[in-house]
């Protein structure tokens, strides 16, 4: 009898411990320290699809971006910070399309052999080593970036392929680089919103997401949060090109370390499939991008 009561506890227990999710309240909010330094990559694989006059076209593109965020001051009263972030190394693979066949690695000698091919690099190139100034609330907001002077002086001379990333646009670039928390502690099952505006030239995309708290995982320490994403579209008044979105579905985690306050892993699957009017042609396009995010220290 003691020993079948010890075993049905223990396994008790062992349910409890494990990855079952507990049901106090948590406050989730990022945590930093002056002076230490986040390694991230960041991995983005995406397939395109584009049917025009019933014929199909392929591109495949994979790219793997390196980035240090190096914390310079930290706020005791809010756990507000002043961080400088940096691309340190970016590696692309792509297919397909008007690039064509293209590899690029940043840290290597080589250069590509075509003309696009050429271009992104020297984009890129120009990318390596600068220094974006952030500040970020403890929610994971970024409400300021300070993009380098010498980057935008040097992107202007990059011909169409550099004038396309102005400082607008690295500027909401570097504030979708973190996830955004509740201000206030939650128990699982808590849900809540986090919105990017992305401005293109045709228009306004619109990606909101629903983040739901699955709990925290007893045997790892690690909370657990599901993403939900959608996409709208607002067309820009007066552009050439009518992009409408015709159906999105996505799906996404991560992995919050409670302790230590950041994320160490966060997936994201999105596809999308749209129709592009543009003078007098249509174009079917079909998109599906995998994201991730991975702390590597």
């Amino acid at each position: 009898m003691f020993v079948r009561c010890f075993s049905a506890f223990a396994a008790m227990l062992m349910l409890l411990a494990g990855p079952s999710m507990s049901s106090a309240q948590e406050q989730l909010a990022w945590k930093f320290s002056a002076g230490e330094s986040l390694k991230y990559v960041v991995k983005q694989n995406m397939k395109m699809t584009i049917n025009v006059a019933d014929k199909t076209q392929q591109i495949a593109m994979n790219q793997t971006m390196d980035m240090q965020w190096k914390i310079e001051n930290v706020d005791p009263a809010s756990g507000d910070v002043n961080m400088g972030q940096t691309v340190e190394r970016v590696q692309m693979y792509s297919q397909g399309g008007l690039i064509g066949a293209l590899k690029f690695d940043s840290s290597s000698t080589e250069v590509p052999d075509t003309p696009s091919g050429k271009a992104l690099a020297d984009v890129f190139k120009k990318l390596i080593g600068q220094e974006f100034g952030v500040h970020m609330l403890s929610t994971g907001k970024i409400d300021q970036v300070t993009v380098p002077e010498s980057l935008l002086a040097a992107l202007k001379k990059s011909g169409s392929t550099g004038n396309s990333l102005d400082e607008e646009t690295l500027k909401q670039l570097m504030k979708q680089s973190a996830i955004l928390l509740p201000e206030t502690p939650i128990k699982t099952g808590h849900m809540w919103d986090s919105t990017q505006l992305i401005e293109m030239p045709f228009g306004t995309m619109t990606v909101t997401s629903k983040l739901t708290f699955q709990g925290i995982d007893a045997s790892t320490g690690m909370a657990r949060i599901s993403m939900a994403p959608s996409i709208s579209l607002t067309p820009k008044q007066g552009t050439e090109i009518d992009l409408k979105l015709l159906k999105t579905e996505g799906r996404g985690s991560l992995l919050f370390d409670v302790a230590r306050g950041r994320i160490t892993k966060s997936d994201l699957e999105l596809k999308m499939e749209m129709q592009n009017n543009s003078f007098g042609q249509v174009i079917d396009q079909t998109i599906e991008q995998r994201t991730s995010m991975t702390l590597a220290n």
